[in-house]
């Protein structure tokens, strides 16, 4: 297990080559990891088929913090609505067309929609084969799975609003994490300074006692050779008074 770091697109995919189960990826940027959000997204999901974890560092990503199944599946609904996006765009370039008179195209069969949801899920749920829902809707193959394409496309447009939001929540969790630490950060320097507070006046306390301890031993000392010199000068009074005795 180790952490790759990666500064580009073309480290991104050499990392990608020999990743192993539980390593991490850690870029500096989403922008500097691919050209796009396709190129990202077949990244992210190339990441998580090995086993491994992603971490962005500008945008305050990783996986190994979060719930990582979590994050890999929306990345897999993204990649998901990505290509219903352009599904649509290419639906709408042919509707454009038709209008401007390019591409006229077949006039649209006309079918019930209530009556084509409940065959669909009937089918859906293998209650009836797919030949007799296309009978029960007087519909060729071609077109009955058209209609098909054409409903689920309908229903990514109403994911869209759901991605903004998961955006929204992903980026607000980001940003509360970087306030977090910075309060975190706050919280340890004032501890720290009060630990060292603590420690300074401990220090002086243990010199004012070292000096007290050196005072008394001079002081002892002192008194040592007060008392040896008095010693001596009675000796040497005693010996004079002795000898003046002794002369007399």
């Amino acid at each position: 297990m180790s952490l790759i770091r990666c500064a580009d697109r073309e480290e991104l995919r050499c990392a990608l080559e020999a990743l192993a189960p539980g390593d991490c990826v850690l870029v500096d940027s989403l922008a500097a990891a691919a050209k796009n959000e396709r190129e990202l997204l077949a990244a992210l999901q190339a990441i998580h088929e090995r086993g491994a974890d992603f971490a962005s560092a500008q945008e305050g990503i990783d996986t190994r913090a979060a719930q990582r199944e979590a994050f890999f599946a929306f990345c897999r609904a993204l990649s998901a609505m990505e290509s219903a996006e352009r599904s649509e765009k290419r639906r709408e370039g042919v509707e454009k067309a038709k209008e401007e008179g390019k591409n006229k195209g077949r006039k649209p069969i006309a079918v019930d929609e209530g009556l084509f949801e409940s065959v669909v899920q009937l089918w859906q749920s293998g209650q009836i084969s797919a030949r007799q829902a296309m009978a029960r809707l007087d519909l060729k193959p071609n077109t009955f799975y058209r209609r098909i394409k054409e409903r689920e496309e309908l229903k990514m447009k109403d994911y869209k609003k759901v991605e903004q939001e998961l955006k929204e929540e992903i980026k607000e969790a980001a940003r509360q994490s970087r306030r977090d630490l910075d309060e975190l950060k706050k919280q340890v320097k004032a501890e720290a300074k009060e630990v060292k507070k603590a420690a300074d006046e401990k220090l002086e306390v243990h010199d004012v006692e070292k000096e007290l301890r050196k005072d008394r031993i001079r002081a002892e000392s002192e008194h040592r050779d007060a008392v040896r010199q008095m010693k001596k000068d009675v000796e040497a009074e005693t010996k004079e008074l002795k000898k003046m005795m002794e002369e007399n």
